[in-house]
């Protein structure tokens, strides 16, 4: 349930409002607007007492049902758009940066590399994964703690914030002084219990969407974040699986603008992981800022034949400049049109 509260409503008002909740067994989560205050009401409205009898209090404006499983994560709660501070680096809300870096961190000298000729056009968040879960247990799986140990080498020396995919919850420890934001991969989307523990480690999450998820299933794991105390997340598409072997992962511009209409948190597409390819990469990222893309992820790495993973879809970092210079008017039309959306909220 959603309660909208009259304007100019006192603080004596909400805290009344808020103690009736409470008594009718939800949990209530204030949103402050200018004029008006909003109350969100969490709680099995199966077995709860209604919140229709509300309605007639003196500074209740209205009363009306979220019938979707998620409620934090929906546009009804928070109608504008989410700004997500990642280490100095805002997305949502008319940001739109591209986040860039190898497949895995596979040596010091190559991660460096990566970073210079990454930083040196721009690039501010980069993606630092010491941990790969696969698909098979023979292929590369990162190398762990001594990746970790170059991440915060690197930290020292660059002015950048850093992304990591979160496989178990014992790695949150170890990755929590060494990145900026946790990233729970597609693997992990539906892993509840990993959800939980991540949204109390006090991170920006970045959640991709799982390979075979519908977009209520990547809501609804975004509102376990949410539930649980970490409102700073930001969504990722990165493609279904797929009968079609034309690309890696079928990558479903439709859910970027659906979800961007049902939730007011920002969306990222991973063009690398969709296209498996890099010749189609920048193709999928105009596609993914012209569907309603809050950002980018791309994998970008200083010699990408000789990958140890994802070799065929990952940039070279050395001409990434160029990649970016190519984006900027898409960019530029994308925060345009940002800015209409924020006018006609």
């Amino acid at each position: 349930m959603i309660i909208v509260l009259k304007r100019h409503a006192s603080e004596t008002d909400i805290a009344t409002v808020s103690d009736l909740v409470c008594s009718l067994r939800y949990q209530p989560r204030l949103i402050r607007g200018v004029e008006q205050t909003v109350i969100a009401c969490i709680g099995d409205e199966l077995s709860n007492r209604s919140l229709e009898v509300l309605r007639n209090l003196p500074a209740v404006e209205s009363v009306f049902p979220v019938q979707k499983k998620f409620k934090l994560v929906a546009r009804e709660y928070h109608p504008a758009d989410t700004v997500v501070n990642v280490g100095g680096v805002l997305l949502g809300g008319g940001h739109i940066p591209v986040i860039a870096g190898p497949c895995a961190i596979e040596s010091y000298d190559q991660f460096r590399a990566a970073v210079q000729d990454l930083t040196r056009c721009g690039v501010r968040l980069l993606r630092a994964m010491p941990f790969k879960p696969r698909t098979s247990p023979y292929d590369f799986q990162g190398l762990k703690l001594d990746g970790v140990k170059i991440m915060r080498d690197i930290r020292s020396e660059f002015d950048v914030a850093m992304v990591s995919e979160v496989p178990g919850p014992a790695q949150i420890e170890i990755l929590r002084d060494v990145c900026d934001m946790f990233q729970i991969g597609a693997r992990n989307a539906q892993n509840y219990d990993l959800l939980e523990h991540i949204a109390r480690a006090g991170k920006p999450v970045l959640l991709k969407r799982g390979m075979a998820s519908t977009v209520e299933e990547w809501l609804t794991a975004a509102e376990y974040l949410v539930v649980n105390g970490c409102h700073q997340v930001v969504l990722c598409e990165r493609g279904l699986r797929s009968f079609d072997k034309a690309t890696r992962n079928l990558l479903d511009l439709g859910a970027v603008a659906v979800a961007r209409q049902l939730s007011h948190l920002p969306v990222v597409v991973d063009p690398s992981h969709a296209a498996g390819t890099r010749s189609l990469v920048p193709a999928l990222a105009r596609a993914g800022l012209a569907a309603g893309a809050d950002g980018l992820i791309v994998e970008a790495h200083p010699d990408p034949v000789n990958a140890y993973s994802d070799a065929s879809q990952q940039l070279e970092s050395s001409t990434f400049e160029t990649f970016l210079k190519d984006l900027a008017p898409w960019i530029e039309l994308a925060r345009a049109q940002r800015a209409r959306d924020a006018a006609n909220l």
